[in-house]
């Protein structure tokens, strides 16, 4: 934006640095900067309560960091301890449980003796005599006797007559291999859809030969000993479940019978009842004590489950106590340290009042306590030393600041005279001073301006443009450069100097001039335009053409999109200048100009590079058929005769092309030769047509 002379910026700097230098030590004593003094005494805590509350947090931060340690070792021990009391309990059932299952393996082993001589009785009586057997009803929900073929030969759960088979069966098969006896893997039966379990044993003729397999029925959703412990509680509020074995494992057994026969997991199990791992779990305990432990009869796993509020409940009950002593005890700690620092400060204090009294009252020094023999004695000798030499400089200062103020004066009445903008920012972006010129531009009072940031002043826009510049002026760079509107209305010239102090160590700021060159830059545009423009029909002339297409191959390589370039020649145009004069030929030339811009593209650049010849320049190219598109649009549009004076003239086009990869290290010479050998072919082959390089039509 502006430019300013060295001899203002010299003036302003030092300004800035008369005017720091007469306020830095300006300390005047009167009532008013007394008032001022005992209000920010009345807002600080006084160094009493300050020390209290100090010690009392440096005994606090102890006390809390033992109790962490403790809470963590009993958190720990406590877990241990319960963990094995639950490993220790879940295996005692687990061991229960085997003996129940052993005891059916044993009763049904009992009744397979008492089947075995009646194996060639029919099904019916069988099952009669199943029924009759005095045990049946506390063991098994139902009994059932297939053939070695796994076909049902009778079953207490099943209907007469209804045929099944069992070779699919995972028990079934495993008696046929050869085992004494066999557990399923948790079922759902196929009529009554319950949750259940089966136990087989083979019956053997004399030579070993299978000759039947029985099988008893445990259905899980009726009562039984699995129920039973479903329903047994582990300690106060805890639960066992029961998982089946198998790729696919699944509730056998829970509280909750909605969840029998539902997924479960492989491993780590905690019947649905776990709760994400935390960093606070010593301290806020929540996932509960699970024990686990396998059936060993048919490979289950029995999963016992004690909550974290149960399990942690003495730990979490002892804490609440210690935290009410522990504060009950840092409330009288606070009150006897405070008690302790009033009796040690009270000689301080009457100091602290003594001071006060001279910030109202200069003659109050005499009352300071020089004369004792401590260090509040020699503290106040200080003081009362201090306060001479503040006196006497008091008045030196006083003149140096009337002067300050004077050269303060001059120097803005200087600035306000210059016509461009002068302007000081402070480390913050704000601004600490501008001149009047700068005010009429912005319509705002100096006044206001001032405490405004650069970007609150400028909008975000212009200060985003900017900030680069302004961040190198404020680190010691003396930086110049232009900032544009973007409707172009407007232009300014920037020069920003860093403000050094006296010893030029350190920045304090930045100068900022500006310059409006609206009007130098828009007739230097207006003559670059002419420079780059065709007189007859508008376009870019052979000069702005050569330009732009340098600039597009340039951002075709940058941005890795193709570019194309289509040159296009009026067929037969000399026979219209000679037939009907130059003045047609030119009416003719704008026409087709105005054709040919309206059959490109918004972004693409037309030029008039020739007498009769046009070029245009297509950027961001897809594809070749784009380029084919474009081209015959061009012939097409030309097609048309253009009416003038009444007279109809035609001008057909041919038009050659050309295609610019990226990273293919074309020259700008070597893309116009390719263009304007395709144009040689369209003209040799008829004219009035578009033509292409062979490697670009068939890219």
């Amino acid at each position: 934006m502006c430019v300013a002379t060295s001899r203002t910026s010299a003036t302003l700097n030092a300004w800035f640095r008369t005017n720091r230098a007469g306020s830095s030590f300006h300390m005047p004593l009167g009532p008013e900067n007394g008032s001022v003094r005992r209000r920010k005494v009345t807002m600080r805590h006084s160094i009493k309560l300050r020390m209290a509350v100090a010690t009392a947090m440096v005994v606090t931060l102890i006390i809390v960091l033992r109790a962490l340690y403790s809470q963590y070792y009993a958190y720990h021990t406590l877990k241990e301890l319960l963990q094995n009391h639950q490993d220790s309990q879940v295996r005692m059932v687990a061991e229960q449980l085997d003996g129940k299952f052993e005891i059916r393996a044993s009763m049904l082993r009992h009744m397979a003796q008492q089947f075995a001589p009646m194996l060639g009785s029919r099904p019916a009586e069988l099952r009669r005599m199943a029924a009759q057997m005095p045990d049946l009803p506390d063991t098994f929900n139902a009994v059932f006797m297939a053939a070695p073929s796994g076909e049902m030969i009778f079953s207490t759960a099943v209907p007469e007559g209804m045929r099944m088979s069992l070779s699919d069966r995972d028990y079934f098969r495993a008696i046929v291999r050869g085992a004494p006896f066999a557990v399923s893997d948790l079922l759902q039966g196929k009529l009554t859809r319950s949750p259940g379990v089966v136990l087989a044993v083979p019956l053997r003729g004399p030579g070993g030969e299978l000759r039947a397999v029985l099988g008893g029925v445990i259905n899980l959703s009726l009562d039984n000993f699995l129920r039973e412990l479903a329903r047994s509680p582990v300690g106060v509020t805890g639960s066992y479940c029961l998982v089946s074995a198998g790729p696919s494992p699944r509730y056998a057994m829970h509280r909750d019978p909605a969840k029998l026969l539902t997924p479960a997991r492989a491993i780590g199990e905690t019947c649905g009842a776990d709760q994400p791992e935390s960093f606070w779990e010593p301290i806020l305990p929540r996932r509960p004590v699970v024990g686990r432990y396998l059936l060993e009869s048919n490979g289950w796993e029995l999963v016992a489950v004690l909550p974290a509020n149960e399990a942690y409940a003495p730990l979490l009950d002892a804490r609440r106590r210690m935290l009410a002593i522990v504060g009950l005890s840092l409330l009288v700690a606070g009150a006897l340290m405070w008690l302790t620092m009033w009796r040690l400060l009270a000689p301080l204090h009457r100091l602290h009042r003594a001071v006060r009294g001279i910030t109202a009252n200069p003659a109050a020094i005499k009352e300071l306590p020089v004369g004792r023999e401590d260090e509040i004695g020699e503290l106040a000798s200080t003081f009362a030393e201090v306060m001479h030499q503040l006196s006497e400089r008091e008045a030196a200062l006083k003149a140096a600041k009337d002067h300050a103020a004077e050269s303060e004066k001059r120097i803005e009445a200087i600035a306000n005279h210059v016509p461009d903008f002068v302007s000081f920012i402070d480390m913050n972006e704000r601004f600490v001073f501008v001149n009047q010129a700068y005010a009429r531009h912005f319509g705002l009072p100096a006044q206001q301006i001032i405490g405004l940031t650069l970007r609150e002043l400028w909008g975000t826009q212009a200060y985003l443009a900017s900030r680069p510049f302004l961040e190198q002026a404020l680190a010691g760079k003396v930086v110049r450069f232009t900032r544009e509107s973007p409707d172009g209305s407007e232009c300014m010239q920037f020069t920003c100097q860093p403000a050094w102090n006296d010893t030029h160590d350190a920045i304090h700021g930045m100068h900022l001039f500006a310059r409006n060159v609206t009007s130098e830059r828009q007739k230097l545009r207006s003559l670059e335009a002419q420079t780059v423009s065709d007189h007859l029909t508008g376009l870019l002339n052979r000069k702005g053409f050569d330009r732009r297409f340098a600039e597009a191959l340039a951002r075709a390589d940058d941005s890795g999109q193709a570019a194309a370039l289509l040159l296009v020649d009026l067929d037969d145009f000399k026979a219209v200048n000679d037939g009907y004069g130059h003045s047609i030929g030119d009416r003719l030339l704008v026409a087709f100009a105005q054709r040919l811009t309206r059959s490109v593209r918004k972004n693409d650049a037309v030029a008039r590079i020739g007498g009769d010849e046009f070029a245009v320049i297509l950027e961001n190219v897809g594809d070749v058929r784009a380029v084919e598109r474009i081209a015959s649009t061009i012939v097409q549009t030309a097609l048309a005769p253009v009416i003038i004076d009444g007279h109809e003239h035609a001008a057909t086009v041919s038009v050659g092309s050309a295609i610019h990869r990226p990273g293919q290290g074309m020259s700008v010479s070597e893309l116009f030769m390719r263009a304007d050998m395709a144009l040689y072919e369209a003209k040799r082959h008829g004219k009035a047509r578009y033509a292409a390089p062979l490697e670009d039509s068939t890219a």
